[in-house]
């Protein structure tokens, strides 16, 4: 079974391209193939004329009720413990995918003009409307949080980037390093977190994906120039972008229109598969010592490539061991 993270862009379908529509073709190529929406992708259905655009945000994946899957809302998804297996099912919410379902079979009536539908969709596009603007009230300041977060990389590792070179030891290092402050951060932040992961738990949850997807992105726009003249509300759609791409690497990839969504998750990928591959074991025996092997060969869009690197604590912070570098046959 192959469960895809669907971007609200990939659900309608304005250039009339019926079966060779991508998503569609997809969907009907396999019943094993599994369209999975998110909470971002709900709030952007209820956009503008709610009841409108929620039948025609849905009259795709009507089409094959059974191979779409609904996620649990991300502050439920961001507090799931980190292990390794099992994660799509956990993420998964079996009531949401449930009333879909009974959703599809309602749908016509809705369709025909059914007054209680109206009213529930109004009241829901209402609640849509203002979680949107509480997002773009939190914009103030993001652009500066872009800039620091980056402040580490040099006019030259920058270069390296904007050109599309292979990025250097450091640079990927780097990356490393503000994703797991940044994934620190989100830990500490959330309410229902009250205990923080063990260390060899921590690529398995959705907030280290997130604050990967995060990282990425201020490194985009800090290789881009900056975006202090970013409007508040496309700083605001590229935080939706950056959780598509986060749950898109909790499953099995992302279906986007949208560059920047395909160019996070792709170099996401490439990063977490180095660092769950790097990453210290669960471990074995009474009070055994874990710690973040970050001695990486880069693959995929990264290139091959050696770091020299010690091991971090992301909690204590504290320098441990140096790793020796293995070179790559």
């Amino acid at each position: 079974m192959k469960r895809m993270i669907v971007d609200k862009n990939m659900l309608e379908d304005p250039k009339g391209l019926g079966d060779r529509h991508p998503l569609r073709a997809w969907l009907a190529s396999s019943k094993d193939h599994i369209a999975v929406i998110t909470d971002y992708s709900q709030l952007e259905m209820l956009k503008g004329n709610a009841a409108k655009n929620i039948l025609k945000s849905t009259e795709l994946l009507a089409e094959f009720p059974k191979q779409v899957h609904i996620l649990k809302p991300i502050t439920e998804v961001s507090a799931l413990k980190g292990k390794k297996k099992a994660i799509k099912h956990r993420m998964t919410s079996g009531g949401g995918t449930r009333s879909f379902r009974r959703w599809c079979k309602k749908r016509a009536r809705a369709a025909a003009g059914d007054k209680k539908f109206k009213e529930r969709t109004l009241k829901s596009g209402e609640q849509a409307a203002s979680q949107l603007a509480d997002m773009l009230g939190n914009m103030q300041g993001f652009a500066d949080n872009i800039q620091d977060a980056t402040a580490s990389f040099t006019d030259e590792e920058l270069g390296v980037l904007r050109r599309g070179e292979a990025p250097t030891d450091a640079i990927i290092l780097k990356v490393f390093n503000g994703t797991l402050n940044l994934a620190d951060k989100f830990f500490l932040l959330h309410p229902e977190i009250t205990k923080e992961p063990k260390v060899h738990q921590v690529p398995h949850t959705f907030i280290f994906r997130f604050a990967l997807c995060a990282y990425l992105h201020a490194l985009h726009w800090r290789v881009q120039g900056g975006a202090a003249a970013r409007l508040p509300e496309k700083m605001r759609n590229d935080v939706i972008d950056v959780t598509y791409a986060a749950c898109g690497l909790c499953f099995d990839g992302v279906f986007s229109d949208d560059e920047l969504v395909k160019e996070l998750y792709g170099k996401g990928r490439a990063m977490l598969d180095l660092f769950v591959k790097h990453a210290p074991k669960a471990p074995h025996g009474k009070k055994a010592k874990a710690s973040l092997d970050l001695a990486v060969q880069a693959n995929v869009t990264l290139k091959p490539a050696c770091v020299s690197a010690p091991n971090v604590d992301p909690y204590r912070r504290r320098t441990l061991t140096p790793v020796p570098c293995q070179n790559p046959e």
